[in-house]
């Protein structure tokens, strides 16, 4: 009992201890740079990419499957 009383407390201490020395941070929106313009990266080629991937592994488990599946009713 007394292990779970310790925990407690000190569970209860460094919440307390966190919150006394946490600073608010204020995004006011000065800054003298310009906003972020993101590049462009080719997302779209990569996602037809992943799009062929998956069918082509999804056909390939498909013919491994129907394989052992005639190969069952041959033997």
């Amino acid at each position: 009992m007394n292990k779970k009383i310790n925990f407690f407390l000190v569970s209860i201490l460094a919440i307390g201890f966190l919150a006394l020395f946490n600073t608010p941070v204020l995004a006011d929106g000065y800054s003298p740079y310009e906003p972020h313009i993101p590049e462009p990266t080719g997302l779209i080629d990569g996602m037809v990419f992943n799009i062929v991937a998956v069918i082509s592994y999804l056909s390939g488990i498909a013919s491994i499957g129907i394989a052992k599946i005639l190969s069952s009713k041959i033997a």
